[in-house]
C-alpha cells in the first residue's frame, strides 16, 4: 500500500470552499420555494453554477500552479452535472411529474452530485503532492558520485 501524506491545507480550503458553495446552492434553491418563473432564474442559475465556482476559487487559493486543471475539472463538474441529473431524474420520475414538480428532484441531484464529486476532487488534491516550480528545483547531477571529470576510479 502506497503511504501519503495528506495535504492538511489544501483539504482545509478546498473543503471550506465547497462547502461555502454547497451552501449557497442550496440556500437559492430554497429561495425560490419552488416556484419556477422569471423572477426565479437567477437563483436556479445560482444553484448549479454556486459550487463548482466555489470550489475553483478554493482550489486556486489552496495551489495557484494549478490554474488549468482547476478550471477544466470544476468547469466538467459544471457541464456534465447537468446531464446525469437530468437522466436520474428521467429515469426515476415520469416527465409529467418532474414538470408539476418543477424538476425538484433534478435540481437537488446537481446540489449532491456536486458535494459529493467535490469532495473527490478535495481529496484526490490532498492527497496529491503539490507541483514545485521548476525554479525552485535542484538541479539534477549531471555524473553519479564515482564518475566526475577528472577523478580516476578508485
Amino acid at each position: 500500500m502506497i503511504n501519503r501524506r495528506i495535504d492538511r491545507r489544501t483539504l482545509a480550503i478546498m473543503l471550506v470552499a465547497l462547502t461555502i458553495g454547497v451552501a449557497w446552492a442550496a440556500y437559492n434553491l430554497a429561495s425560490t420555494g419552488g416556484a419556477r418563473n422569471d423572477a426565479t432564474v437567477r437563483p436556479l442559475v445560482w444553484t448549479v453554477f454556486a459550487t463548482p465556482f466555489a470550489l475553483f476559487l478554493g482550489w486556486l487559493a489552496a495551489r495557484r500552479d494549478e490554474l488549468g486543471l482547476a478550471a477544466f475539472c470544476c468547469f466538467c463538474l459544471y457541464f456534465f452535472t447537468f446531464f446525469v441529473a437530468q437522466r436520474i431524474e428521467t429515469l426515476v420520475v415520469p416527465q409529467e411529474v418532474a414538470a408539476a414538480n418543477g424538476h425538484a428532484l433534478y435540481f437537488n441531484l446537481v446540489i449532491v452530485i456536486h458535494a459529493l464529486v467535490g469532495t473527490g476532487l478535495t481529496i484526490w488534491r490532498a492527497l496529491t503532492p503539490a507541483l514545485v516550480p521548476a525554479s525552485e528545483t535542484p538541479p539534477p547531477e549531471p555524473y553519479g558520485e564515482e564518475a566526475r571529470p577528472g577523478s580516476r576510479p578508485g
